[in-house]
């Protein structure tokens, strides 16, 4: 083997070794996470968010969704879809933190996070969190399980879907259109 086809082996086997300790540290670096929820979607009967002193509850009663502060509003079918598709299924991936004194820097202290609870149809506690929306990233909020210490970034930004204001979640029934007046053709004078 020629002098300038062992140099050249010696490179390719050299780069061979960077592609492969560079796949192994890319690797390391991808956060897989766990999902607030992984029960099924129909052990969920109860939605509470508390916002400061703002509280709003949602209901399952006979397979309809309502806002206990506002029974009149009729659900929107599309914000109950984006609590079980978005915010049940947030993971928690990197924890930012384990001490209680840094939970305002994250937001999720009590009053200045966001709760979320949800229950089964026992009032059975499936899960309590406190979101935190602090910080200059808008991909991703904080997360705290309100029996823990330990902060988390989430995978995805669901903070704004928390919103405790019963007009997000429902609208004004629409109004019966009256009908027509019918006239009478029948008795001709």
């Amino acid at each position: 083997m020629t002098k300038s086809m062992q140099v050249s082996l010696g490179v390719f086997v050299l780069l061979v070794l960077l592609f492969f300790m560079n796949q192994k540290s890319q690797n390391d670096l991808t956060v897989e996470g766990t999902v607030i929820f992984s029960g099924s979607q129909e052990d969920v009967s109860r939605f509470l968010i508390i916002e400061g002193p703002d509280t709003l509850e949602l209901v399952l009663k006979d397979s309809i969704w309502t806002i206990t502060q506002a029974d009149t509003l009729v659900i929107k079918k599309n914000q109950i879809e984006k609590l079980f598709d978005r915010v049940l299924q947030v993971k928690k991936e990197v924890i930012v933190s384990r001490n209680p004194e840094k939970w305002s820097t994250f937001g999720v202290s009590d009053s200045l996070g966001r709760q979320f609870s949800f229950f089964n149809k026992n009032s059975k506690s499936l899960g309590s969190y406190v979101f935190g929306n602090e910080g200059q990233d808008f991909q991703h909020n904080y997360i705290r399980d309100m029996k823990g210490s330990d902060v988390f970034r989430t995978n995805d930004n669901v903070y704004f879907l928390l919103n405790s204001k019963p007009t997000y979640w429902g609208k004004n029934p629409p109004k019966p259109t009256p009908e027509p007046e019918k006239i009478d053709t029948t008795s001709a004078s």
